[in-house]
């Protein structure tokens, strides 16, 4: 009998588009999370929407990359992120 460790996922945030960096205060300096939209032992299916961010001029959804179920969320809101901030752990499904 074979038992084996579940793959786990780190979802991290994904770098802002190139454009956001040049048009003032939209993304990096100033990103929040206004809504954490999962919790653990939620099952996500691919590009489902893990938390929306806000700065002062825009709101982003910000989807997994993987199907999994939510072991963990690290982030809460009102946190400032940026690039590579890790956002949940994901358990894989197969």
């Amino acid at each position: 009998m074979s038992t084996s460790t579940p793959a786990l996922f780190e979802l991290r945030l994904a770098a802002f588009p190139k454009c956001w960096s040049t048009c003032g205060n939209c993304a990096g300096d100033g990103s929040f999370v206004s809504e954490i939209v999962v919790k653990p032992g939620d099952e996500l299916r691919f590009n489902d929407t893990v938390i929306r961010t806000e700065t002062s001029k825009v709101s982003t959804d910000v989807p997994t990359t993987r199907a999994g179920r939510v072991v963990a969320v690290h982030v809460a809101v009102g946190d400032e992120v940026c690039e590579d901030t890790l956002i949940a752990t994901l358990e894989l499904l197969s």
